[in-house]
């Protein structure tokens, strides 16, 4: 579905209109992309009275739902004056298709989010990222308890799999910047690899709401192991063969 040149009065408000409903004032946005970190950072955030920033509450969104229904549902469970939310941007884009927003549209889309404070939770490794995307995706182990004592389940190698999922991230990101760029937003800027050391920023943006950032301790497992190593170095290798004109 193509909005690129909808007309702006295709827009449809429902999202600002329930905001209004059940007396939403402020949101705060986590903006990301797949195996960010988003889960621990916002289950941390969630755990110290962001609510709701554990969740991806727009996932299921889309055409054949009722928006209005959706968003009073959404918005009832928690009930608060602070809507936060984790959002990717497939979500973000079917939010904009649902409502009518076009591209063009994209400020007007954001202003759907009353007194936002968007945060942009990106990685300085995408490679590493795209492996443990394409690992989730193939063993459907998206998150292990840290307490866990089997290991990760070994993922037979797939270029081709892990060049969509690197394509995939890398691309996703340069669309979270055309849209902060469209929408005149200046984001927080979080780096995951950062945070692993310091959550100090994590810890400011509570502060804006009142909030104070305590244990940042995760109950996840880290799942970057030995094999993601050896899938990393492989790939790499595929791709210098591959731009010598040698298929992998």
């Amino acid at each position: 579905m193509d909005l690129s040149n909808a007309p702006a009065d295709r827009c449809n408000p429902a999202l600002a209109r329930a905001f209004a409903r059940h007396g939403v004032t402020r949101c705060a946005i986590m903006a990301t992309t797949f195996r960010s970190g988003s889960t621990w950072i916002g289950r941390i955030m969630d755990r110290h009275g962001l609510a709701g920033m554990r969740n991806e509450r727009l996932r299921r969104l889309d055409a054949q739902v009722d928006p209005d229904a959706y968003f009073d549902a959404m918005l009832a469970d928690p009930a608060s004056s602070v809507f936060a939310t984790r959002l990717m941007w497939p979500q973000r884009n079917r939010l904009a298709h649902v409502l009518g927003f076009a591209r063009a549209d994209t400020a007007r889309f954001a202003a759907q989010f009353p007194d936002a404070t968007w945060l942009f939770l990106r990685r300085r490794d995408p490679l590493a990222q795209a492996i443990s995307y394409w690992r989730a995706k193939a063993s459907d182990r998206w998150h292990v308890p840290a307490k866990a004592a089997e290991p990760e389940p070994p993922v037979a190698y797939d270029f081709a799999a892990i060049d969509a999922c690197v394509r995939e991230l890398v691309l996703q990101d340069r669309l979270w910047d055309h849209f902060f760029a469209l929408a005149g937003v200046a984001p927080v800027t979080l780096w995951y690899e950062d945070l692993l050391h310091d959550c100090t920023p994590v810890a400011q943006i509570m502060a804006r709401f009142g909030l104070t950032l305590a244990n940042t301790r995760s109950q996840m497992r880290i799942q970057r192991d030995a094999h993601s190593e050896a899938c990393i170095a492989r790939y790499l290798d595929d791709q210098f063969r591959r731009s010598r004109g040698v298929a992998p």
